[in-house]
């Protein structure tokens, strides 16, 4: 009986701990239930983000397939240190700069083009906007998705929230509604 009673109690006390390590990258409430990573920040291969933190990326159940819907559709989550928001122009850098050194490992080509992005303001803490780029892990063509950003502060812990919503497909697609149905922790500041 002890040895169940002890089992027991060790397997609650690691499901707590294991729960609780989780909880510190969860920037986005999962409820589809879609693929996740978590990578921490800095990152070797973006030297231009130099930034502490980490990012969370959801990815569609079809995000690899070509000739699905929810081709290339992701939220990419970032939470990082920060006392302020950033600047349109930050965003823009830092996202071009991941994306530079993401699509640099590839098969298909030695030399592509930059990606190219641009955002518009929609609101204080909104951007919308595009990339264009060549998409080194499926087609090995040119790219371009749509994009809308939120970014949130959180003066408690110095923290800024980045949420980027990316599709090909346009705005009035029914992707998008998956998309914003991702939405951020209501606890995002503890």
């Amino acid at each position: 009986m002890k040895k169940i009673v002890l089992t027991f109690t060790l397997f609650f006390q690691l499901t707590i701990t294991f729960c609780q390590e989780n909880e510190k990258f969860v920037i986005i409430k999962n409820t589809k239930n879609w693929s996740k990573e978590i990578i921490k920040f800095p990152i070797d291969w973006v030297p231009e983000l130099a930034v502490k933190g980490f990012e969370e990326l959801l990815f569609s159940p079809k995000w690899k397939d070509k000739k699905s819907d929810e081709f290339w559709s992701l939220v990419m989550s970032w939470n990082i240190k920060s006392k302020s928001r950033f600047s349109k122009k930050k965003i823009a850098y830092y996202f071009k700069s991941y994306f530079d050194g993401l699509m640099e490992p590839n098969h298909w080509a030695k030399e592509f083009p930059k990606p190219k992005v641009t955002f518009k303001r929609s609101s204080k803490r909104k951007l919308s906007g595009n990339m264009t780029f060549f998409d080194g892990f499926h087609t090995g063509k040119i790219l371009t998705v749509n994009i809308e950003v939120e970014q949130y502060l959180c003066k408690k812990s110095n923290n800024v929230f980045i949420i980027f919503r990316i599709s090909p497909k346009a705005q009035n697609h029914s992707i998008w509604k998956s998309l914003y149905q991702l939405k951020l922790r209501t606890n995002f500041c503890k």
